[in-house]
């Protein structure tokens, strides 16, 4: 969808937002946060021009943070009605190397009022009280060391945070682990390296959703993942991750629908992914649908987890897969590659539940066509391109073999042909 974006300075935009917010009393915020179609999006009213400004998106005006690059250009008295009603606000791709300030809280003052009047009433109450998502993307000067210790307290509210492209890191930040509200963090290509933060799911984040971590140089995680009861997503695709505890996942992240572990060092099966679904099948239950493992170094699968799963779940822990992607793995690795027997026997390279349910790859594609609607993905691993060259090399003899008996059949055709006799 195009979406026009708002030819106004930052200052006009605040400006207009806080005229509004002077005139009209703040409706109750909504809890949606899931609508991105929009630059700057408003709670409907009757009156346009006195509609409340809940969405501000300032995303790609670094010129506008100039010289500074500081968020300075917001924190102006005269814009604070605004900023209190802002339930999302964007600041993705506009050069800023620092948030210092959002930490001032009451000494930015309310329109009206003396500044004594002001400082008793407002001393302690945050910038940004409904704001739910905060959108600091793609701003790789901004630090651990960008974020003020009191960052936390201005974020009362805040649902989401998106961190993608930025610098944070070795470790995620205290300023940003104390915002316990938090149902979605994506830090996606930082410098998180390492071992993660070992308290995200024991002490911090502990209604997580969504956890993105994707393209950062961790090596470990902490067992506190697998206590995540509201975790949704899991993506720690591309870090340098040899092993997974065999607590995460678990089965108190009973609504864990999508987990990308592809890109890492892993050399064995992660032994939680079967755990998820064994809390049962309740109403708040969500079986994992969607598990990515491309990538990695994994030599063998795990048998007895495959079937499909019936209400009590007990036919097999991963029976209500939907997508699952092993590609470029090490499985069959340790396969005698002459030996065409060894290579081929299916009890020695795959589970029999896993064959029974997804069948053999097929060997040109690598994807296992057995079960309908199921998408699995083979292709890369040694026995997998093994039979792969096997077809190829039997398609070939099968052509060279096609085209000599076509040969020999014109050529037989040719010495029947009777002679013409000249009279």
């Amino acid at each position: 969808m195009f979406v026009k974006k708002d030819l106004r300075k930052i200052p006009e935009i605040l400006a207009d937002a806080t005229s509004r917010a002077s005139r009209v009393p703040l409706a109750p915020p909504s809890n949606d946060c899931n609508n991105d179609d929009a630059e700057t999006k408003t709670n409907a009213k009757n009156d346009e021009s006195n509609t409340i400004i809940t969405e501000l998106s300032f995303a790609r005006r670094a010129p506008e943070f100039l010289p500074s690059k500081t968020v300075s250009l917001l924190l102006q008295p005269h814009f604070l009605p605004a900023l209190r009603n802002l339930l999302r606000l964007s600041l993705y791709d506009c050069g800023l190397e620092t948030l210092a300030g959002i930490e001032s809280g009451g000494q930015i003052h309310d329109i009206g009022g003396t500044d004594s009047e002001n400082d008793n009433t407002n001393k302690n109450e945050p910038i940004f009280p409904n704001l739910q998502q905060l959108d600091i993307g793609r701003n790789p000067q901004i630090t651990n060391a960008s974020l003020p210790s009191t960052f936390s307290a201005q974020f009362p509210s805040l649902l989401e945070v998106w961190c993608d492209d930025c610098s944070f890191g070795p470790q995620i930040s205290e300023e940003l682990l104390n915002i316990h509200t938090l149902h979605v963090v994506r830090m996606t290509k930082n410098k998180l390296r390492n071992s993660l933060n070992t308290d995200i799911g024991i002490k911090h984040w502990l209604d997580l959703r969504v956890l993105a971590l994707d393209g950062n140089q961790l090596t470990e995680i902490g067992e506190g993942i697998g206590l995540l009861e509201h975790l949704e997503v899991l993506h720690l695709r591309q870090n340098e991750l040899r092993e997974i505890p065999e607590k995460v996942p678990s089965g108190r992240n009973g609504r864990l629908r999508m987990v990308s572990l592809s890109s890492n060092r892993l050399e064995k099966f992660p032994v939680g992914l079967t755990e998820v679904n064994k809390i049962g099948f309740g109403e708040s239950a969500v079986s994992l649908r969607e598990v990515y493992l491309n990538g990695n170094k994994i030599q063998k699968l795990p048998s007895g987890v495959w079937g499909e799963s019936n209400e009590d779940g007990m036919n097999g822990w991963l029976g209500s897969i939907k997508k699952l992607n092993l590609a470029h793995n090490a499985i069959g690795a340790e396969a005698n590659e002459n030996d065409e027997a060894n290579v081929i026997d299916k009890a020695n390279v795959l589970p029999k539940d896993f064959l029974e349910r997804f069948g053999m790859p097929n060997p040109a594609t690598g994807e296992c066509n057995k079960a309908e609607g199921i998408i699995v993905r083979l292709e890369g691993n040694p026995f997998a391109e093994f039979l792969k060259k096997k077809w190829i090399d039997d398609k070939r003899k099968k052509e060279i073999e096609e085209e000599e008996e076509k040969r020999k059949k014109e050529s037989e055709a040719e010495d029947e042909e009777p002679m013409d006799i000249d009279e």
